[in-house]
C-alpha cells in the first residue's frame, strides 16, 4: 500500500507543477497528450506493483508489423536457389 502512495504522490506532485503551466499558456494538445501518458504509465505501474499479468507490448507490435515484414522480405530479397 506505501508504494501506491508513493506513486500516486508521484503523479500528482508532477501534474501540480505541469498542468497549471500548460493551462496558462494554453496549450491544451499537450495537456490531453500529458494526461493519456500519464494515465497510461500510472497504470502500467499499478500492474507492476501489484503483480498483475498484462499483455506484452512487444508481441502486439510484432502482429501488426509482421505481414509487412514477410511482404518486404519476399520483395526485397532474392528467391532461393534450389
Amino acid at each position: 500500500m506505501l508504494y501506491v502512495l508513493a506513486l500516486l504522490s508521484f503523479y500528482f506532485l508532477v501534474a501540480y507543477f505541469e498542468v497549471p503551466r500548460m493551462l496558462k499558456n494554453r496549450m491544451y494538445r499537450e495537456l490531453w497528450v500529458f494526461a493519456f501518458l500519464s494515465l497510461l504509465g500510472f497504470t502500467l505501474a499499478l500492474f507492476q506493483i501489484f503483480h498483475w499479468p498484462f499483455p506484452n507490448i512487444t508481441k502486439g507490435i510484432e502482429a501488426l508489423f509482421r505481414p509487412l515484414y514477410l511482404r518486404l522480405e519476399r520483395l526485397l530479397l532474392p528467391p532461393e536457389m534450389g
